[in-house]
């Protein structure tokens, strides 16, 4: 194999034909679950329970992004983040008097540390549209941490470890419109992710393991607004997920849903060079997530 001294290889990543860029990369999201309430019955139809239900959810990630240009289209990534979920599900039941039954509502953690590759190729104009560009990651769950506090007195306790992968292609481009500052943004996306079976300790029982693979499409304007540095963007966006999931040994079971959700974006770019910022809004429209709302900040930094 042929080596390079140290100072050789600097200056090929330093050259213009290899540059090499980085982008530190932080999201904070909160998803307001709509609350439902059923009512349950008996085989011979009178009353048996009814369940009061909602969730609330934390989500954050940071992300380091070293991305290396070996040549003009072509954009190569290394990826190096953590994720950190935290959700509060309640859930109650009551008797036919409305009298608690049970009380199950918990605190729910995930976290992960992940490491990833990325790739994205650059089409310029095609078919009408400029800033064609296909774009793949695929990134490695390294140690996957479950747990729960905060445990209402009929809830369970949860504790284990497991591993996971998720894998994303895009398509994405850029379409003029008749109206000045105003912009079509159609991306089509397919996205994997999958989580093993794990071993709860806390109950000395094995979780099944989860895999999702959801389908998108959206179709979104972009108005460049008056004011230096921001963008507003927004429309509708279709979503089709397949999930299934498995006890070890046992075939996958799937299900699927259909949805589409309506968003609102802001984004803001400073004067200072390298600094993002996005303000973001989602909102389902049918499917089992009807009238669950999405809120996401994200900050960037590129260096």
């Amino acid at each position: 194999m042929k080596r390079y001294p140290a100072p050789l290889l600097l200056v090929l990543l330093t050259s213009p034909a290899m540059a090499l860029e980085g982008e530190i990369k932080t999201q904070l999201k909160y998803l307001d679950g709509a609350s439902t309430n059923t009512i349950e019955y008996e085989s011979d139809g009178s009353f048996d329970q009814r369940e009061e239900r909602r969730k609330t959810r934390w989500e954050s990630e940071t992300r380091l992004d070293l991305e290396l240009t070996p040549e003009s289209e072509w954009r190569w990534t290394a990826r190096l983040g953590q994720n950190v979920r935290r959700t509060r599900d309640h859930k109650r039941t009551f008797r036919e008097d409305d009298s608690l039954k049970k009380d199950k509502t918990r605190t729910e953690w995930r976290r992960y540390p992940y490491l990833g590759a990325g790739l994205r190729y650059d089409l310029g104009s095609l078919l009408g549209g400029d800033a064609w560009s296909v774009r793949l990651y695929h990134d490695r769950f390294l140690d996957v941490a479950y747990d729960a506090g905060e445990l209402a007195p009929d809830a369970k306790p949860i504790s284990g470890r497991g591993t996971g992968y998720e894998s994303e292609l895009s398509v994405q481009a850029e379409y003029m419109t008749p109206w000045y500052s105003l912009y079509l943004l159609p991306k089509l996306s397919l996205t994997h992710t999958r989580f093993s079976a794990w071993n709860n300790t806390a109950q000395d029982k094995v979780e099944k393991a989860e895999q999702e693979l959801q389908y998108e499409a959206r179709l979104w304007l972009d108005w460049i607004t008056p004011m230096d540095g921001w963008e507003m963007m927004f429309g509708p966006t279709w979503q089709l997920e397949d999930q299934a999931e498995r006890k070890p040994g046992d075939p996958w079971e799937w299900e699927n849903q259909e949805q589409w959700l309506a968003t609102l974006r802001f984004e803001y770019a400073s004067p200072a060079p390298g600094f993002e910022m996005e303000l973001q809004a989602e909102q389902w429209l049918n499917g089992s997530d009807r009238d669950d709302t999405r809120y996401k900040l994200e900050l960037s930094y590129e260096f």
